[in-house]
Order: C-alpha cells, then sequence, then structure tokens
C-alpha cells in the first residue's frame, strides 16, 4: 500500500508530477503576465491592479482558450486539484494585501470623519441595492438559474451590483498616492462597513437559496461574533500580539523573520475566525492588519518585507485569479451584451449617485462626494463572490454569472479613471495639505518619523527637559519611561519583587507628556546598563537621555550615559545643561544654533532643531570652512573658495528643510581655523537658549567616541546641549 493511501482521517493524496508541473506553470503564467500588464499600466499612468485584472480576463476562456484551447485546457481545465490549489494561493494573497492596507489605516482620521464615513457606507449601498433589484426584476430569462425564488434573484442580482471590493479600492487608492488622503481613509471605513454588511447578507442569502429559509439564528450569530470579535481585538488581542512581539524580539533581538511569523500567524487567525463566522477571511485580515499597526512592540522592516512580497507575488495571484472566471463567450445573443452595458453603467451610476448623496448628507464637498462615489465603484471580487455563490446555488446561469463579473471586473478599471478625473485639479483643503506634508517630511526624514521612544531616567531635570523637546518634535509620539532599581549582589528580595514596581522618578516626567502615550517600566536589576540596552532591543525607534554635566567623569556624559550610548543600536538623543544650577525652562527654547555639515547625522540634528524652535522660534544654521593655517599648512585660496561654494549649496538646502518644517532659518558661513572655538563663541556669545549637535557615534571600548572637537564644544558650551546620535549603520541608509 502506498504511504498516501487514503485511510479514515488520513490526509489526502499530494499533487503527483504532472499536477506539480501544472500548478507551477499556472503560477508562471498568473504571476508574469499580471506583472508585466500591470507595469505596462503603471507606464501610461495607471493603477497595476487595472492590468492585473486585464491579466485574467486575457488568460480565461475569453482570449486564451479562444487562440490556443488545447493549451488552455492543459494548464486551467484538466487539473481540477490544481484550480483548487491555486485558488487558495489567490485567497491567502488577498489575506496579505489586506494586513498591509490594514497598516496604512489611520483610525484617527477615521474616527474624525466617523459621520461621513457611516453615512457614506449607507448611501453607497442602499441606492444601488434598489437599483440592482429593480434591473434583476427585469432581466431576460436567460439569467436566472434553475433553483431560488425570484425574491432570492433579485437580492442576490442586487447585492453584486451593490457592493464594493475593498481590496481592490484599497489597492487602486495605493497605487495612485491617494490613500492617506481624507477621502481616501473614509472609502477605506466606508468598504470595510459595506463588506461586513454585505457578507452578513450574502450569508443569509445564501441560506436561504440552500433551504429555503431564512436562519435569523445563523445571522445573529454572525453578528454577534464580529462584535466580539472586534471586542477581543481592541482589548486582549492588542495585549497578547504585543507581548509575542516583545518575546519574539527578546530572545532574537529586532528579527524580521519572528515579526514576520507573528504577523502572518496573526492574519491568518483574524481571517480563520471571520471566516468561521460566515463573514469572509478578508474582514478578519483588514481588521488584524489594522491591529498590528498599533501594537507597541514593532520591527519596521517587518511591514516593508510583508509589502514587498505581497506586491510582486501574491497580490496579482489573486487579482489574475478574479478575472480568470470572466467568459465573455457566453452572451452569445445582441441581448445579452445591450444587458451587460446597461448594468454596467447602471452600476456604476448608481454608486456614484448614492455615495454622492450619502457623502453630502455626511458633511462632506461636492468634490469629496465625487471621489468617494468613483474610488467605491469597483465591485471587483467582492462582486464576483456574490456571483459565484449564486451561481453554485443554482439562482444564476452561466450568462447571468458573467454578466455580474463583466461588471465587477469593468467597474474596477472604470473606478481609476473615474477618481483621476476627478481628483485632477482639486486643490487639496488646508489643513489636509499640511497634514500630507508632515506625513511626508516622516516619511523621508531621517528621524521626524520616530514614534516609539525609550526614555530611562532617574527622574531629574535633563529628562525632564529632554521630554519636553521630544514631545515638541515628533507627532503621535509612544513613549516608555523606564527606571531601573539597583539590587545589591545579596539583594534577592528587590530582584523577585521588582520586575514591574512603582517607582517615583518617572511620576514628573510622564507629567511632562502630557499629549504623548505613555507607559512606565520599572525594573530591578544588578546592571541597569544590561537592562536599558536589553530593552532597546525591543521594537523602539530611539533612545533619549539626560546627563548634566557634572557627572562627568573621563568622557562626555556620566559613566553610565556612556556605556548605554556605546551598547545601543538605535538613534539616540542626550539632553546636557552645562552645570547643576540651571532649572529647567519653562518655555520652550525659541532661539536655536545648529551647526551643519552635510552628514546624515548633522541633517538629523537640523531636523531636531527647526521643530524644536517652531514657527514662532528662529534657527541659526552654522557652517564653518576649515582654514588650518598655523598647524604646518596652508590652503590655497582657490580651495577655500571651492569649500564656499559647497557650503553654500548645504547652507540654502538647510534654509529649504527649515522652510518646510515652518521655521525661518538664518545661515551663516564662516572660515576659521579652529572651527569648535568658534562655535562654541557662537553659541555662548549668540543669546541661544540650545545647540543642536549632530554626530555618528563609534564606539571606543566601553564609551562612544564622538570626535575630539565633539567633545570641546560639548564641555565648554555655556547652554543646554541635545547631542542627536546615529550608530553607525545609519551612515549607509
Amino acid at each position: 500500500m502506498s504511504m498516501f493511501a487514503a485511510e479514515p482521517g488520513d490526509v489526502a493524496p499530494p499533487l503527483d508530477e504532472h499536477q506539480v508541473l501544472v500548478f507551477l506553470v499556472q503560477l508562471a503564467l498568473l504571476v508574469g503576465v499580471a506583472r508585466l500588464l500591470g507595469g505596462v499600466m503603471k507606464m501610461i499612468n495607471q493603477p497595476p491592479v487595472v492590468g492585473e485584472l486585464i491579466a485574467g480576463v486575457l488568460l480565461g476562456p475569453s482570449v486564451f482558450k479562444t487562440i490556443a484551447p488545447n493549451a488552455y485546457a492543459w494548464v486551467f481545465e484538466q487539473e481540477p486539484t490544481v484550480n483548487s490549489a491555486v485558488f487558495s494561493l489567490a485567497w491567502l494573497g488577498v489575506i496579505a494585501l489586506l494586513v498591509v492596507i490594514g497598516y496604512e489605516t489611520d483610525l484617527g482620521i477615521i474616527n474624525r470623519l466617523r459621520r461621513a464615513a457611516l453615512s457614506v457606507s449607507a448611501g453607497s449601498l442602499l441606492v444601488p441595492l434598489g437599483v440592482g433589484a429593480t434591473l434583476a426584476l427585469l432581466a431576460p430569462e436567460a439569467f436566472r438559474g434553475e433553483s431560488g425564488t425570484d425574491a432570492v434573484f433579485a437580492a442576490i442580482f442586487a447585492l453584486a451590483l451593490a457592493v464594493s471590493a475593498l481590496p481592490v479600492v484599497a489597492k487602486i487608492l495605493q497605487d495612485l498616492g491617494y490613500l492617506r488622503r481624507n477621502f481616501g481613509q473614509i472609502t477605506l471605513a466606508a468598504g470595510m462597513t459595506m463588506d461586513s454588511v454585505g457578507w452578513l447578507l450574502l450569508a443569509a442569502l445564501a441560506g436561504i437559496a440552500r433551504e429555503s429559509r431564512l436562519d435569523l439564528g445563523a445571522l445573529g450569530r454572525s453578528v454577534l461574533g464580529l462584535v466580539l470579535f472586534l471586542v477581543a481585538v481592541v482589548t486582549v488581542g492588542r495585549w497578547f500580539i504585543d507581548r509575542l512581539y516583545r518575546r519574539a524580539m527578546a530572545q532574537s533581538g529586532s528579527s524580521v523573520t519572528a515579526g514576520l511569523t507573528i504577523t502572518l500567524v496573526a492574519a491568518l487567525a483574524g481571517a480563520a475566525v471571520t471566516q468561521w463566522l460566515h463573514l469572509e477571511a478578508i474582514l478578519g485580515a483588514f481588521i488584524m492588519g489594522i491591529l498590528l499597526s498599533t501594537t507597541r512592540h514593532q520591527v519596521p522592516a517587518v511591514r516593508e518585507t510583508l509589502e514587498t512580497v505581497t506586491t510582486s507575488f501574491f497580490a496579482p495571484i489573486f487579482f489574475a485569479f478574479s478575472g480568470l472566471r470572466v467568459d465573455l463567450t457566453a452572451l452569445q445573443s445582441a441581448e445579452s451584451l445591450l444587458w451587460m452595458v446597461g448594468i454596467v453603467v447602471a452600476a456604476l451610476g448608481a454608486k456614484l449617485v448614492g455615495t454622492y448623496l450619502g457623502a453630502r448628507l455626511g458633511g462632506t464637498t461636492h468634490r469629496e462626494g465625487l471621489a468617494l462615489g468613483s474610488g467605491l465603484s469597483a465591485l471587483g471580487a467582492m462582486g464576483i463572490v456574490v456571483a459565484l455563490v449564486g451561481l453554485n446555488t443554482g439562482v444564476l446561469s452561466e450568462s447571468g454569472y458573467t454578466v455580474l463579473v463583466v461588471a465587477a471586473i469593468v467597474t474596477s478599471i472604470a473606478a481609476p479613471a473615474l477618481l483621476r478625473l476627478v481628483v485632477k485639479g482639486w486643490e487639496v483643503p488646508s489643513e489636509e495639505r499640511q497634514r500630507l506634508e508632515r506625513e511626508s517630511l516622516r516619511e523621508s526624514s531621517v528621524i521626524l518619523g520616530t514614534r516609539r521612544v525609550l526614555l530611562p531616567t532617574r527622574g531629574g531635570r535633563n529628562s525632564k527637559f529632554a521630554a519636553q523637546l521630544i514631545e515638541r518634535v515628533f507627532d503621535n509620539l509612544e513613549v516608555t519611561v523606564m527606571t531601573v532599581e539597583v539590587a545589591e549582589r545579596w539583594s534577592l528580595f528587590k530582584l523577585f519583587r521588582g520586575r514591574n514596581g512603582s517607582s517615583s522618578g518617572s511620576g514628573a516626567i510622564v507629567e511632562t507628556l502630557d499629549e504623548a502615550q505613555t507607559r512606565t517600566l520599572h525594573r530591578v536589576a544588578h546592571d541597569l546598563v544590561d537592562v536599558i540596552a536589553h530593552e532597546s532591543e525591543l521594537g523602539y525607534d530611539m533612545i533619549v537621555m539626560g546627563a548634566s554635566g557634572s557627572e562627568a567623569d573621563t568622557g562626555i556624559f556620566s559613566t553610565i550615559t556612556d556605556r548605554i550610548l556605546s551598547r545601543v543600536s538605535l538613534p539616540s538623543i542626550v539632553v546636557r545643561f552645562p552645570d547643576d544650577e540651571t532649572s529647567v525652562p519653562d518655555v520652550l527654547p525659541k532661539k536655536v544654533l545648529v551647526p551643519v555639515t552635510g552628514g546624515l547625522s548633522t541633517r538629523a540634528a537640523e531636523e531636531f532643531a527647526y521643530s524644536v524652535a517652531g514657527g514662532d522660534g528662529e534657527v541659526l544654521a552654522l557652517h564653518v570652512v576649515n582654514r588650518p593655517e598655523g598647524q604646518g599648512m596652508v590652503l590655497e585660496e582657490s580651495r577655500i573658495s571651492d569649500a564656499k561654494r559647497a557650503a553654500s549649496e548645504l547652507l540654502a538646502d538647510a534654509s529649504s528643510l527649515g522652510g518646510r518644517l515652518g521655521v525661518k532659518v538664518e545661515t551663516r558661513l564662516v572660515v576659521a581655523t579652529n572651527p569648535e572655538q568658534e562655535i562654541v563663541k557662537m553659541a555662548n556669545e549668540g543669546g541661544f537658549d540650545l545647540l543642536c549637535l549632530g554626530v555618528a557615534s563609534r564606539p571606543l571600548t566601553n564609551r562612544p567616541f564622538f570626535g575630539h572637537r565633539v567633545s570641546y564644544i560639548v564641555e565648554n558650551a555655556d547652554l543646554p546641549v541635545v547631542i542627536v546620535s546615529l550608530p553607525d549603520w545609519s551612515r549607509s541608509i
């Protein structure tokens, strides 16, 4: 007997060699043609998803089978088991895609625009349902299947024309760069709401079609289950996944592999829950994507890796497979063709009108209403799935199924063109434009995208001032205020009691961070440096510390601060007061000095300085051209002139960056034989409130080494100094 023979409780035999060959050929065709046409669409300024859907139509019975029937049969018809395997892979693709889209969903924007989102959902669903039901009652008999009543046929027909395909809509918005726009976020929220309602309606209709009755109990269980699932996700789910991330990174560092595993398993678990509730897997994947984007401990590369793999492989399989089901040859008669055209036009019109009315009632502008209607007009995979359920239950005929699938494909192709037409020439509102500019700056900046900060502290004024500064600089900040109590070697009691005890040192820091999300973390350990360094590996973007001048011994900062800086592999900010007498200012610095040299670390210091000063402050960007005379060499004047021209370009770029961040930047170019003395003189005599220095840390034994010039500046400056330090790996970015 074969080891794969089917026994009670055994698994089915695997694919044989021929089926594996067909499976690989199918995948190669679907991915290759979809990516090729997606690239063509991108070259003509169309979303790649349009090409991916068209690829399926070309590979389906409409074209490929007509041109090469034998080849088509060998690839797509002779091995139903292979088709099932590819179908499963396609659903994995849409699950991965919805996780990626979930990461892009901003709950803050959606919550702010929730009235509009609910109103849009209602209008975008109800009006198309009415239009679709009317069309169904007038549709030819050839569209009806052998099962189901007229009412069930009308309901399934209407639902197929009323839903919006969240994966397709989201991909269109992403491809066109509209996902972060206000109307883009409303579109996502409305699409998610309609998908939830749509799957509930489909579950009810499928039950009626199969059993000739409505199972209210099953429908109620689905609704209640969805509510309980959402509650569990935002409470226990977030806590549990955060703990998983923390434990995985504690054991393997900031491992992309561990983080990606947690992300995929969470997405599959969420998809399984909503599938079990008869609400379809993609809804659970989308919800888990949103959850994953809000967890405290994250590995940023996980999202980038998942998005790359999804865009290049999984998503094209799903979209091409969706188009593969279209068979235009089933529409033989002129009547069917006319009905197909009419249904497509009616579906687009109903979506546009219904969404526009809902949007206007929800308080949006005329242009936003049109944009929402255009975006939500894509029926896509959701329409195809509804049509497929109608076909499988006998409610729809092959002709009726094809008409609805064509409507889903055509509306998905038309949606981006309509959206481009509506958005063209649209002046973005001031508030939204400023938000988009801030987001764009954060994405392209060195440090302004920082969200998760570790702030180890003993509760001193340096840490308090550091907290004031970072709250001003960074948006959507999440700060972990960490205190570590040092236990003597013999103090086992402290070690056993103190992993999460309270600490009086963190209270003032938390009060200072009144607008940021904060949590306190207290540890008891023999070596506080080891504990802080270990914590820094758990998904933080930056470490921030305070170090007063009086603590310094042989380094710039205290021994502890130096040891921490030498151990962490994160960008770091250290705030240093010049002496123990200086008190924490009541107001943020308004006059800031930042030396610029063109390096990545000084760009980070510029970003910090400009953000601290804000719109009502002023910043002096200083560049010192070094003329090393009196040191055994004299530079030729031509070389000094070249250095000054390069410095002028550098300072112009600094001024431009300050303008983008909303602060006026004064630039100054100085030629000096000793740059560090010039900077100290300028800082001490220029009436500045803060000096920002950007440095690249080069560990030297158990201490970081910033260079002798930086050491001189820090030790001789009579004002607070902020050192923005990037680890060595940042230089290669």
